[in-house]
C-alpha cells in the first residue's frame, strides 16, 4: 500500500528555515512594533547555513544571534530605535 502523505526531505526543510530565518529578518526589519523573532530549528545549522543567516540579517541591518541548540533570533539594532 502506497501513502499519500509527503515526506520532507532534508534539503526542503532545510530550505523552508532558510526562509523562515530570511522572513524574520525583514519582520524586524520593516516593522519598528516588532522587537525580535526567534525561529526554533530541528538542529544546529550548517556553517553554510549561517553565512547565509548573517548575509541576509546584514542586508537587512538587524542583528542576529544562534545560540549553541541552534535557535536563531532576529533582533532590531541599537540604533534603529525612533
Amino acid at each position: 500500500m502506497v501513502s499519500d502523505m509527503k515526506v520532507a526531505t532534508q534539503h526542503e526543510c532545510e530550505h523552508e528555515i532558510e526562509g523562515l530565518v530570511a522572513a524574520a529578518c525583514r519582520l524586524v526589519a520593516s516593522d519598528n512594533g516588532v522587537r525580535s523573532v526567534r525561529v526554533l530549528v530541528p538542529s544546529r545549522p550548517t556553517y553554510e547555513e549561517l553565512w547565509c543567516y548573517r548575509e541576509w540579517a546584514h542586508g537587512q541591518h538587524v542583528r542576529l544571534h544562534v545560540d549553541g541548540n541552534g535557535m536563531v533570533t532576529v533582533r532590531q539594532k541599537p540604533d534603529a530605535k525612533e
